[in-house]
This record gives C-alpha cells, sequence and structure tokens, in this order.
C-alpha cells in the first residue's frame, strides 16, 4: 500500500470503527444489530437480504425508536435499489423501492421533524427516481416540489455532515464539475473523521456513514475522463475497502476496472489536480 493509501486509511477508520452503546436494552440491542445487518447487506450488494430486512424492522415498535426503524427501512429500500442499477438488466422494482424508500424516510420525519439524517435519504432517493423519470413533466414534477427545498436546505445546513456532501458531491460530478465535486468529497472526508472524534458518542442505530463513500466516489472519479490517475484511483478505492472490507462494488467492480487502466499519469490539465 502506497502512502497516499496509508494516508486515507487512518482518515476513515475511525469513522468505520464506531463503538457501540454500554448494555443496551432489549429493544435497542436488536435495533442496533439489524443495523448492522442493513449495512453489510448493503455493501455486499444482497437486495434479498436488504428486502428482508425492512420487514425485521417492524419488529421494533418502541415509540422512541419509530423514527431510526423507519430511517433504516428507507435506507435499506433506497440502497437496494441503487445496488439494482448495478446489474444488467434493470430490476422492474426499482421506481417502487424508491418510492417506498421517500415514503419512509418521510415517515421518519414526521417522527423526529427537522432531523437531517431523514432528509438525506429523501433527497437521495428521489434524486435516483427523477433519473428514472427522465423527461417525462407528470412524473418529474410532483417529486421536484419535495426534492428542491430539501436539496437547497442540505446545501445550507450539510456543509458538516459527510452524508449531505456525499449526494452534493455527486450531483456536482453529475453536472460535470469534477473540481468542485473533488474538493466536496475531501471535505465529506474530513467531515467523516470529525465526526468519529466527536463526543458524545451517538447512539449506534445513528446514520455515521460516509466516509467510506466518499471515499469510493473519489477512486471512482479518479478513474474516468480527463481526471484520470490509476494511483490515486487505487489509492482512494484501498482506502474505502479499509473503512467498508465487504464492499461487493468496490473490491470486485470498481478494484477491476481501475487496475486494468494503463500505467500512465494523469493529463497535466486534469480539472481535478487542482484541487489535489
Amino acid at each position: 500500500m502506497n502512502a497516499l493509501a496509508c494516508t486515507l486509511t487512518l482518515a476513515v477508520s475511525a469513522a468505520a470503527a464506531r463503538p457501540l452503546v454500554a448494555a443496551p436494552a432489549k429493544a435497542e440491542a436488536r435495533l442496533v444489530g439489524l443495523v448492522e445487518e442493513v449495512r453489510s447487506a448493503d455493501y455486499r450488494g444482497d437486495r434479498a437480504e436488504l428486502r428482508r430486512l425492512v420487514g425485521a424492522l417492524d419488529g421494533i415498535t418502541a415509540r422512541d425508536r419509530v423514527a431510526a426503524v423507519r430511517y433504516w427501512q428507507g435506507f435499506a429500500l433506497w440502497r437496494r435499489a441503487l445496488n439494482g442499477f448495478n446489474e444488467t438488466p434493470w430490476p422492474d422494482d426499482l421506481k417502487g423501492d424508491l418510492q417506498a424508500a421517500v415514503a419512509r424516510f418521510r415517515a421518519a420525519l414526521a417522527a423526529r421533524p427537522d432531523w437531517i439524517e431523514a432528509k438525506i435519504g429523501m433527497v437521495g432517493a428521489s434524486a435516483s427516481l427523477l433519473y428514472l423519470a427522465g423527461d417525462d413533466a407528470a412524473q418529474t414534477k410532483p417529486i421536484l416540489a419535495e426534492f428542491l427545498p430539501l436539496a437547497r436546505e442540505l446545501a445550507d445546513k450539510g456543509a458538516d455532515n459527510p452524508r449531505a456532501l456525499w449526494l452534493t458531491a455527486g450531483f456536482q460530478l453529475y453536472r460535470g464539475d469534477a473540481v468542485k465535486a473533488a474538493a466536496t468529497m475531501r471535505k465529506g472526508l474530513e467531515a467523516a473523521e470529525s465526526e468519529s472524534r466527536r463526543r458524545p458518542v451517538p447512539p449506534a442505530y445513528e446514520p455515521t456513514w460516509g466516509g467510506a463513500e466518499n471515499l469510493m466516489n473519489l477512486a471512482y472519479l479518479y478513474s474516468q475522463g480527463a481526471s484520470r490517475d490509476r494511483g490515486v484511483a487505487l489509492a482512494y478505492a484501498e482506502g474505502a475497502l479499509v473503512a467498508a472490507p465487504e464492499w461487493h462494488y468496490v473490491r470486485d467492480v470498481l478494484m477491476a476496472q481501475i487496475r486494468a487502466l494503463e500505467e500512465a499519469p494523469a493529463p497535466a490539465a486534469s480539472p481535478a489536480a487542482e484541487v489535489r
């Protein structure tokens, strides 16, 4: 592993190893366990398991855990759809999963008003719905009515949230601004490290993902087009796998694509080089 990879792995290791709360009650322990299973199934790309876990979370009925339960159900459905986009052909249930995810995130927000994590989930799932809708105005109009205010709010209030920054960077990259996207992803890494050091430690079912996701996006960015730099892309991908060793997409797909790149330096005018 090169020096850059070592630096990256140290930066995300704390975010990947949040300690559990001490001696949780039975319901809380069950919730924590299911959240860990959801995260694992997401990284493994196990869509069937994600579907099962949505139902399993219904078994937690404690009133003070409603927001968390609905959030992780929404997350499981959202990631089930995202994993489906990696299949060929796409499964027929992507739209249904995304719509159900938005509904669960909305329910989480109703139970815990102004919770930024639920808003992040709504924006992420809605963005994929907009992608599926394409130019169909009848489909995009109602989605945009909810999506745009939330997206603007995340841009304003999510400057220190690694998950909000991950979404923002993805939107920037989609619009073709690789320089800004790379800077936002790096800011997301800094936010993940800061979050992992913050005290007091939140309950283990609170969302703390984002470090590995920003590393993955950086690995992808540096494996593409004018930003291509094989060594840097490998370093970021290795860092993502330290944070999330089970990540099927990074380990089996992205790493293979990066290793297949020619051993050529990035072009001198690489837009990402400006923020490296």
